[in-house]
């Protein structure tokens, strides 16, 4: 045989290889005994109420709300007290209390106990599930909750939808869970692009497909297997950037999942980003404005946030690099630039600070200050499709990342 026809038989046989499709099956979970646990805890809470008011007292929730944890800080350790319990340490520096005192105090209260008694009340009806509900009528949405409380006596603590998610969020505090664990779900607002297919038990599957786009499904802890042919994950930080480069065919030339959060991004696109780089092993590439907001939300999916203590590694991407726009590139590529407003020396000043921040990105935040800020739109190069074919491949290809 001719060397040369070997090697391209070589090269061939590694080309379809490349090309294999992978599977990633997700272990799953009697999500009885979750919910079984969940149930429990919430009766104990207001055995703890009531005993509290019987002893004439005013019943209060003690619990820790990460703040004094850092991001960096992937602990999901909880603690909860009520009244007059003396496991939990009054005077703890990283504890919050929800008091039952002022007029506000008891709203807020009251509107935390009805999450719990409809969290409680769902969980029971779907525990067993004898009478074969379908497993998505589970979940309702919190801006549906929201709305079913405007016929409830507790309408006029509930004006807005933010009171009622404040409220949501306080119970997954309280009892160590995700949201979605109790029911509550929100409308996911992310976008994905790539060949992946997201299984959903035997019944139900959703494929993406390179050219068009899809998007995030609401209850990703739900998927119980993943397949896909993409080498990598990319995440960019806008709508109009992620609709850039499906117009370049980024995600079929660079053979990736291209996925958005149009902006700081939903616990869905999160969880999926996360779903992705754990389980599926899969490289996860940021590509951001440069400025304040573009930093701080490559941030949001690589450290995580303050608000989500008790499921934060479940939406944390830890390996998440971050390929552009670095400074480099404003003056490599003569990226147009715009002087920082007193609003983004403030967003600066706020991040360096954080737990999370190492000396390298202590160092860009700084410099950004005297460079300026410019958006990926404005890269400005002769040769069509470059963030597809020249500026992403390269980054990755020489690690030009942080």
């Amino acid at each position: 045989m001719d060397p040369d026809d070997s090697q391209s038989q070589t090269d061939e046989t590694l080309f379809v290889a490349n090309f294999n499709e992978r599977f990633f099956d997700i272990p799953q979970f009697d999500v009885r005994v979750r919910r079984r646990e969940l149930v429990q805890q919430i009766e104990n809470l207001v055995v703890q109420v009531v005993g509290a008011i019987s002893r004439g007292e005013k019943p209060s929730f003690r619990y820790d709300d990460g703040r004094d944890s850092g991001w960096s800080s992937c602990s999901s350790g909880q603690q909860s007290s009520c009244g007059g319990n003396s496991d939990f340490p009054t005077n703890s520096s990283d504890s919050k209390k929800l008091k039952y005192t002022g007029t506000k105090s008891k709203q807020r209260f009251a509107v935390v106990m009805r999450v719990l008694s409809h969290a409680h009340a769902n969980l029971v009806k779907y525990l067993e599930n004898k009478d074969g509900i379908e497993e998505d009528e589970f979940y309702c949405t919190k801006r549906a909750f929201f709305y079913s409380l405007k016929n409830e006596d507790c309408k006029r603590f509930v004006k807005k939808q933010e009171r009622v998610e404040w409220a949501i969020n306080e119970a997954t505090l309280l009892l160590d869970c995700g949201p979605w664990d109790l029911g509550f779900i929100s409308t996911s607002k992310g976008l994905v692009s790539g060949d992946l297919s997201l299984h959903f038990g035997e019944s139900r599957v959703i494929n993406y497909e390179a050219s068009t786009s899809l998007a995030v499904p609401d209850v990703v802890p739900n998927v119980t297997r993943i397949r896909t042919t993409a080498e990598y994950v990319l995440v960019v930080e806008k709508d109009s950037v992620f609709q850039k480069l499906l117009r370049e065919q980024c995600p079929a030339f660079n053979r990736c999942i291209l996925i958005t959060g149009k902006g700081y991004p939903d616990i869905a696109t999160r969880m999926l980003v996360n779903l992705l780089s754990e389980k599926a092993q899969l490289p996860v590439y940021a590509l951001v404005d440069h400025n304040p907001h573009g930093f701080e939300i490559m941030c949001v999916y690589r450290f995580g946030t303050l608000n989500n203590l008790g499921y934060r590694e479940q939406l944390l991407c830890p390996s998440m690099r971050w390929i552009g726009v670095h400074q480099k590139d404003l003056i490599e590529l003569n990226i147009p630039r715009i002087k920082m407003t007193k609003g983004d020396l403030k967003k600066i000043d706020d991040m360096k600070n954080r737990s999370y921040i190492s000396d390298e990105f202590y160092n860009h935040l700084m410099e950004s200050r005297s460079l300026g800020k410019a958006e990926i739109e404005s890269i400005n190069n002769p040769m069509k499709r470059f963030l597809t074919e020249r500026f992403i491949p390269s980054k990755i290809l020489n690690k030009d990342f942080l």
